[in-house]
């Protein structure tokens, strides 16, 4: 996470090693996603819906998360995938009354609410609370693909992943 001259935009890189994937999060309105390398996709959804939004994406794709809509970012190819996320306010500049109550208390070194688990009042999702659906798309992908699925830790094994989601 880095601040341009001080500004008020918030940006931050995130990369996602092969065969791995992010955890679901939601926040404020403003932000954009630009996919800088390798190949996924995001799944999107509101709090309270069936079913997902499936954007696909590659290098020079852009798309902006909805306001408080959740999403999760998958690597879906053979190297690491990395994006841009850049955004109006931030951390160290709150603009929006929104940022500035998800940071209230919120000491200097801290994580802000999108890193804090929902069932702690934040806005991420653990990956044992995320729908069961989520892991089995993503291994059908990585299957699709050839690539070898490296969430063990979090998923001990194919067969156990829609149980542990629950």
């Amino acid at each position: 996470m880095f601040v341009l001259a001080d500004g008020t935009m918030h940006a931050h890189i995130s990369e996602m090693p092969v065969g791995t994937y992010k955890k679901g999060h939601r926040h404020g309105p403003g932000f954009h996603v630009m996919c800088v390398t390798g190949h996924g996709y995001s799944l999107a959804w509101f709090e309270g819906e069936k079913d997902f939004v499936r954007i696909d994406w590659k290098h020079g794709t852009v798309f902006p998360p909805c306001d408080q809509q959740f999403h999760q970012h998958f690597n879906a190819s053979r190297e690491p995938a990395r994006y841009l996320a850049t955004g109006v306010g931030g951390l160290r500049y709150p603009l929006t009354l929104r940022q500035r109550r998800s940071l209230m208390g919120v000491k200097p070194g801290e994580k802000g609410a999108v890193s804090v688990d929902i069932k702690e009042g934040g806005d991420q999702i653990e990956y044992e609370d995320q729908d069961p659906r989520i892991h089995r798309i993503w291994l059908d992908e990585m299957a699709k693909n050839g690539v070898e699925p490296k969430m063990e830790k979090y998923f001990p094994s194919a067969e156990r992943a829609p149980v542990m989601a629950k």
